[in-house]
């Protein structure tokens, strides 16, 4: 009897156990968005978003390299950022970026539609405005006018216009989009998929076509 009962209450701890296990691991779920980045429709870097979310809280890492020398022009670009999110609302956000050389680095703090943001290379900005940076992995930066640099924080005057839902080649595969064109001080193609997440954005650098399409880990490899 008694062994009896130390089994079930040993069975009772590991399976609680196992429960709380699979509590934190939804509570801490994350998310890895990778883009190839294209020049001209060749592999020249990548870019690696990571989404951790805990609760209503969410963090978000950006790592982006490119380096690649065409004729007399160098296309280097090392940039880090760290966002924190309170649901929609964004907290704040740090950035350290090599730009073909020259380096910055800033952090933004939010308090409702209002940001302080400071750093080197950047200056200081107090503004109400609702800016976000232009932080392009989650679909509600459509609905944003005015954005800033995520290099060197020049603000930006934008409009967005939805251009329709679109079949994307994605991974070998057709994956439904809605497809935005951004315009003003920054131009713009961009994809979302079903899940408001980035798919595609298309633009030119130094009169070069750019594109940073989402692949999975293992295709950024090759």
């Amino acid at each position: 009897m008694r062994k009896s009962v130390l089994k079930r209450t040993v069975s009772a701890a590991i399976t609680g156990l196992f429960a709380q296990c699979a509590v934190l691991s939804t509570a801490y779920a994350g998310e890895i968005l990778n883009f190839r980045v294209l020049k001209d429709g060749e592999p020249i870097g990548y870019e690696k978003v990571e989404i951790t979310q805990t609760a209503n809280k969410r963090t978000v890492t950006v790592e982006t390299l490119t380096n690649v020398r065409v004729l007399f022009l160098q296309f280097h670009y090392d940039h880090q950022r760290t966002e924190h999110w309170d649901g929609d609302a964004l907290i704040s956000v740090d950035t350290t970026t090599n730009d073909d050389g020259t380096h910055y680095t800033y952090q933004a703090s939010y308090q409702e539609g209002c940001y302080q943001l400071a750093g080197k290379g950047v200056g200081k900005r107090d503004a109400c405005n609702g800016a976000w940076p232009l932080t392009l992995w989650l679909e509600d930066v459509t609905g944003k006018a005015n954005l800033y640099s995520v290099i060197d924080a020049e603000p930006y005057a934008v409009q967005t216009r939805k251009v329709g839902t679109e079949k994307l080649m994605v991974e070998n595969r057709e994956t439904p989009a809605t497809h935005y064109v951004m315009s003003g001080d920054v131009e713009r193609d961009l994809w979302y998929g079903t899940d408001g997440k980035l798919l595609k954005t298309s633009f030119k650098r130094k009169g070069y076509d750019i594109d940073f399409i989402r692949v999975d880990a293992i295709a950024l490899q090759h």
